[in-house]
């Protein structure tokens, strides 16, 4: 019980730290503007509720996740850092890449934002499961 709890905190933490460093890649000035170019493009979902996108963001994007790999790592530890952080690449970030560049019209300038963001994310996630 004592593991499942403990998992269960690291991927909660994991979570949190996900979702802070997740808002800094993205919300910093070089990268905003980036995006803001693409504002008006029709593969943008437009959110009128921020609450409500940043809810389903965190949950959705950072909480669910974090969890699962919380118990893959579980179950694979003890791993690298780098292999742990190749594993969440490989597994959350090239698969949603390619499923996005072949089937939407999301701008390609955006999904290289999105896989560097998303490689350095998951390389945070593995350094936070080594130390917690």
């Amino acid at each position: 019980m004592e593991n499942i709890i403990h998992t269960l905190l690291a991927g909660f933490i994991v979570s949190i730290a996900w979702f802070i460093a997740g808002g800094i890649l993205y919300m910093n000035p070089v990268v905003k503007k980036i995006y803001s170019k693409f504002e008006n493009n029709p593969g943008m979902k437009k959110w009128g509720d921020q609450k409500k996108y940043l809810l389903s963001m965190y949950f959705v994007g950072a909480l669910i996740p974090s969890l699962i790999f919380s118990f893959v790592y579980t179950l694979i530890s003890p791993i690298s850092i780098l292999y742990f952080g190749l594993i969440l690449v490989g597994v959350r970030i090239m698969p949603r890449f390619f499923d996005m560049w072949i089937q939407s019209s999301y701008p390609n300038k955006l999904l290289f934002v999105e896989i560097i963001n998303g490689s350095i994310l998951s390389f945070i996630a593995a350094i936070i499961f080594s130390l917690v």
